[in-house]
């Protein structure tokens, strides 16, 4: 089971069986943002989490691991960048033991499962994961969730530069897989394929009257065989 399946209904901590933890209140002054976040798109607009804590209070605490004197956040900064917004002088923290490289895993596993990253972002994590952890696909996408032929393809979305991404995105577009992989097969000079597999709808006419009875049964029925095996939709 993946650890993003396992964090929907559990905390983050206890998916990934993180046993040295301890509570506390921090001082804001004292966290420092992730240098390695997942999320590099709108980090900074919290409006909605500002209005949120200012009726509700700071339901969930964020997550944090010891860096030297101060505390480095794994999971939450949104919430970080809220409360400093609010100009809190503290607020409740989890603090685990994990290492540095789980404490990745953990911090894109939550902006996955809270649907904070856009496709790009996320491969850009998957790339990290992969270049810099040497992770196999296999073992990204048994972290995330996802398989690993989607893991792969948002590995190429990855090739794009944050510029690109972010000119489509002010151009008013979705970041969504298609655009993306749109706007690559346009840098990279590409025909008309995409990364993603697409339907492909075509009509072809198949002459058997010619066959005997038997032969023309026995031909349908292997016919009928192989175009389910490759799921194409076929009318006698």
């Amino acid at each position: 089971m993946s650890k993003k399946k396992e964090f929907s209904d559990l905390d983050l901590l206890t998916a990934y069986e993180i046993k040295g933890s301890s509570n506390a209140s921090l001082k804001v002054k004292d966290i420092l943002p992730n240098k390695n976040q997942p999320r590099l798109f709108n980090k900074n607009k919290v409006d909605d989490l500002v209005e949120s804590i200012t009726r509700l209070g700071l339901i969930e605490p964020i997550v944090v691991r010891k860096v030297g004197l101060r505390y480095e956040i794994v999971a939450g900064e949104r919430r970080f960048n809220a409360v400093k917004k609010l100009g809190w002088d503290e607020l409740p923290a989890i603090i685990t033991d994990a290492d540095e490289e789980k404490c990745y895993e953990m911090a894109l596993a939550e902006n996955e499962k809270r649907k904070n990253l856009n496709p790009w972002e996320v491969g850009k994590a998957i790339q990290y994961l992969r270049t810099e952890k040497k992770r196999t696909a296999d073992e990204v996408s048994k972290i995330l969730g996802f398989s690993e032929r989607y893991v792969k393809q948002l590995s190429s979305i990855a090739r794009l530069e944050f510029k690109k991404v972010h000119e489509l995105i002010e151009s008013g577009q979705e970041p969504s897989v298609r655009n993306l992989e749109t706007a690559l097969k346009k840098k990279e000079g590409r025909g008309g394929e995409i990364v993603s597999p697409q339907k492909i709808q075509f009509k072809t006419k198949i002459n058997y009257t010619s066959l005997q009875k038997q032969e023309r049964t026995s031909f349908l029925k292997e016919l009928k065989i192989l175009l389910k095996k490759y799921n194409i939709d076929f009318e006698s």
